[in-house]
């Protein structure tokens, strides 16, 4: 249980900085372009990330792994904008929008609305966590706050 917790904060880190990633540019460009992306995309990515959490929860109790992987990515998230917005970028004021809150309130009820949703199917697909299930999040993690911080530190502009 303690790897999988571990690997639920994994790709609850790789999801927030890769969906930071891909919003960058088109969010720099236009603010309508960036939330309609943020709309499409990162609810598309959170949901791939929550169902490779759920797959692979050692546990036959799907809705208690469900609140798991909600308040995990719920905790990681309000850390990471906290880094992101505050410590990166210095600008918390854009932080606290409604927005924001909109999507606190989807990771916490996305895991609740799979398992509903796809109940059967995940005993289907259930596996076992995998050593390169770590080794595959943790880089495409931090390679995508990586390029992210840099792309903000080096001021780079399209």
């Amino acid at each position: 249980m303690k790897n999988w917790i571990l690997y639920t904060f994994i790709i609850g880190f790789s999801a927030y900085w890769a969906s930071n990633l891909l919003l960058w540019f088109p969010w720099s460009y236009s603010s309508i372009l960036g939330i309609t992306l943020m709309l499409t995309i990162s609810p598309l990515l959170w949901t791939y990330a929550t169902f490779l959490t759920l797959r692979t929860y050692p546990n036959s109790k799907l809705y208690k792994g469900a609140f798991i992987v909600s308040i995990i990515f719920l905790l990681s998230a309000v850390i990471m904008d906290y880094i992101f917005f505050g410590i990166i970028r210095n600008t918390m004021e854009d932080l606290y929008q409604p927005t924001t809150f909109y999507g606190y309130g989807f990771l916490l009820a996305l895991p609740f609305i799979l398992i509903t949703a796809f109940r059967n199917k995940f005993q289907d697909i259930k596996r076992n966590l995998i050593k390169s299930d770590f080794s595959k999040s943790i880089l495409i993690g931090f390679f995508c706050f990586g390029v992210l911080a840099l792309i903000i530190i080096l001021g780079i502009k399209i």
